[in-house]
């Protein structure tokens, strides 16, 4: 099943790169044939001029590389994951995003390869997409279009759309972004190839529907339709033409058609993202809901969820797109606007959102229960059944994906004279001190567990063989450097480590083979004296492992 939904992403993925990839080519004479139908919307002489007006430029050499790596079926994350890193700014931002809430996970990445598990390779390239066109074509001149307001709007719409896409529970989410994003590209198009379109029209700009009867009455087509043309010219995906060529037609009919919701979600985005932009008495909350509740379903309840779910999402995308998109309004203002013209505080929506709080708390309080349960109740790392499965699922992960995995066996050094001299309590104590010296030599993404009376397993995603021993060669000189008083006693606690890592030289056949060889190298370690890590080799590896 897992691999058979892989082939899926990766047939789909492929197709995504191989119509992105002649993004910056001329267009073919096949591919003429195949737009007439859609070029016949367009003016004639207005198809001649943005023909020959049009010209911005075209992906960074870095997502060109990611698109191209992506027509290999037998793709490699850390291949993906090394391209990204060419590009310090884009990385920077794909790790950010991964650990935005968008992505809310318990554990935070802390490197590309965590990154990318968490995004998925579709939802990778669909975002370095997103950030290499915002970058390129803000670099353009405009000549009387309003740029900054233009980008404020592009990226409230873009978030709206997200929003919407998470609330009709879309798997798409991305495309629906990019998709939203671009949706008034044709307006910088139209900019470039129509100098004085938007000159005398600079107080028509807020208001989207009067400024696109203000270019269909100058051009004969609106931006909608240019965009459409525009995004067939750079052979992107077709839903994604049709959603920007669509995008001023919010239906009125709600159909639970897939295909149907991401063109709604994103025609919905622009009315939602004039409602965080208009003056407070120009914003038509009602009716704006009204539309959502015909188009896609959503009554007053969850369309104010969506409102609330964009104003936190705000200030992610304005760090992440380094902009500024409500200037001095505060989205709490406008979100209390909202809620007093919904009338979310009347009876049924006072109960509906009680309901939730209720519902909410009970989740939290099952997590909290959940939590409990995987916990060492003496020292609160990991115990050991929560440790296996995150150990097992890990080194799935590794395989398919083909990164390192890291593990350590450690064992604390005379534990057992220790406890039977200074009894139970003495030993609780020093067991306790054990967990805090080694969540204060671990990374965030290391795990910490319990395995079994005096030894802990720390777990390493993502960690090659020589990192491995640095950490495990520092957690030696912690325990060698700190003291514990015992009785009247102020002992010295060292610790046997044996670490084994999956990838690299050496690939395990099984996580069975892959945790016999942390064991083995403790033992390796115990017998060479103790108080020293010793990590797995070839010379230790016998039957254990094959190399790779």
């Amino acid at each position: 099943m897992v691999a058979r939904q892989r082939r899926i992403q990766l047939t789909s993925f492929k197709i995504f790169a191989t119509r992105t990839l002649t993004y910056n080519r001329r267009i073919r004479r096949s591919a003429v044939i195949r737009f007439c139908v859609w070029s016949r919307v367009l003016n004639s002489e207005l198809e001649a001029h943005l023909r020959r007006s049009v010209n911005f430029p075209s992906p960074p050499g870095v997502a060109t590389h990611i698109i191209e790596l992506a027509q290999d079926p037998e793709i490699e994350m850390s291949k993906v994951a090394k391209a990204l890193s060419m590009d310090s700014a884009l990385s920077s931002k794909v790790l950010r995003i991964a650990n935005s809430p968008l992505y809310a996970q318990r554990r935070k990445s802390e490197n590309l390869r965590q990154a990318l598990v968490v995004l998925g390779l579709n939802a990778t390239l669909t975002l370095a997409l997103s950030f290499s066109l915002v970058k390129s074509l803000r670099g353009a001149t405009p000549h009387g279009l309003s740029y900054k307001f233009y980008w404020r709007r592009a990226l409230l719409a873009a978030t709206a759309a997200r929003a919407l896409g998470d609330a009709m529970r879309q798997t798409l989410a991305e495309e629906i972004f990019l998709a939203a994003l671009l949706q008034d590209v044709g307006m910088l198009a139209l900019d470039q190839a129509v100098p004085d379109l938007y000159r005398d029209a600079e107080k028509l700009q807020p208001d989207h529907a009067a400024l696109a009867e203000h270019e269909k009455k100058r051009v004969q087509a609106d931006h909608a339709q240019v965009g459409g043309w525009l995004m067939r010219t750079w052979n992107l995906p077709e839903r994604l033409c049709r959603a920007i060529e669509h995008s001023h037609h919010v239906e009125l009919s709600c159909s639970a058609h897939p295909a149907g919701i991401f063109d709604r979600c994103v025609a919905l985005s622009g009315p939602v993202a004039d409602l965080f932009l208009m003056d407070p008495e120009q914003r038509q909350f009602a009716e704006t809901a009204l539309c959502a509740e015909r188009s896609l379903g959503l009554d007053r309840v969850a369309f104010g969820q969506v409102l609330g779910t964009i104003g936190s999402m705000i200030p992610e995308t304005e760090a992440i797109f380094e902009s500024e998109l409500l200037s001095k309004q505060h989205p709490d203002l406008i979100l209390e606007q909202a809620r007093e013209v919904l009338m979310l505080r009347s009876l049924h929506a006072l109960r509906e959102i009680n309901t939730l709080r209720s519902n909410a708390v009970a989740a939290s309080t099952s997590l909290e229960i959940e939590e409990e349960t995987r916990r060492d109740a003496l020292t609160g790392v990991y115990n050991r059944g929560y440790l296996e499965q995150f150990l097992a699922r890990e080194f799935d992960n590794s395989t398919r994906h083909k990164w390192p995995l890291s593990v350590a066996f450690i064992d604390l050094d005379g534990f057992k004279q220790l406890n039977d001299s200074f009894g139970q309590q003495a030993g609780d104590r020093v067991l306790q001190a054990t967990a805090r010296i080694l969540r204060g030599n671990t990374r965030e993404t290391d795990l910490i567990a319990r395995h079994d009376g005096e030894e802990f397993v720390v777990v390493l995603p993502a960690t090659d063989a020589e990192t491995a021993h640095t950490i495990c060669e520092r957690i030696v000189m912690a325990f060698r450097n700190t003291g514990h008083v015992v009785g009247s006693h102020n002992a010295k606690v060292t610790v046997s480590i044996g670490c084994a890592t999956h990838g690299g030289q050496i690939q395990f056949g099984n996580y069975t083979d892959f945790v016999k060889a942390a064991d083995q190298a403790l033992y390796t370690a115990k017998m060479r004296g103790r108080n020293r890590s010793v990590p797995f080799d070839r010379q230790l590896s016998g039957a254990v492992a094959r190399s790779g």
